[in-house]
């Protein structure tokens, strides 16, 4: 588990990668989140690693939510699904900023990545606790 207490330096502190109705097959998705994440990342990818399949209504009303500029809400939707590692991360927009990337992928169809990244005091506090 990625402790929130914990950022790295320049980098996010966790990550959900949100596939549609079927996603990719259980032996593979590990693999496949793993990579979405490293070829969309816009603030790099040592924070932990989450995913979620969602039926695709519930997706649809994700992803306009993401296109409405819901970052917080969609993103603690999201969050308490994945239990405590996710929800420790759930309203904390004082601490962290929540992005989402949407993606386009030919086999899987609409892909939404959500990175949470540690504000400049999170990174500051760690900082200083560490030196």
């Amino acid at each position: 588990m990625h402790d929130r207490r914990h950022p790295d330096t320049n980098d996010s502190a966790f990550n959900v990668v949100v596939y549609v109705e079927p996603g990719p097959p259980n032996p593979t998705i590990d693999e496949h989140a793993r990579h979405m994440l490293e070829d969309h990342s816009v603030c790099g990818t040592s924070g932990g690693l989450g995913y979620v399949v969602l039926e695709k209504s519930d997706f649809d009303r994700l992803w306009a939510g993401v296109d409405n500029g819901d970052a917080l809400g969609t993103a603690c939707a999201i969050l308490q699904l994945l239990g405590p590692e996710g929800e420790q991360f759930i309203n904390l927009e004082q601490d962290f900023i929540y992005g989402w990337v949407e993606q386009e992928d030919e086999q899987h169809g609409r892909i939404l990545l959500l990175q949470i990244i540690p504000r400049s005091q999170m990174r500051s506090a760690w900082n200083a606790v560490n030196n």
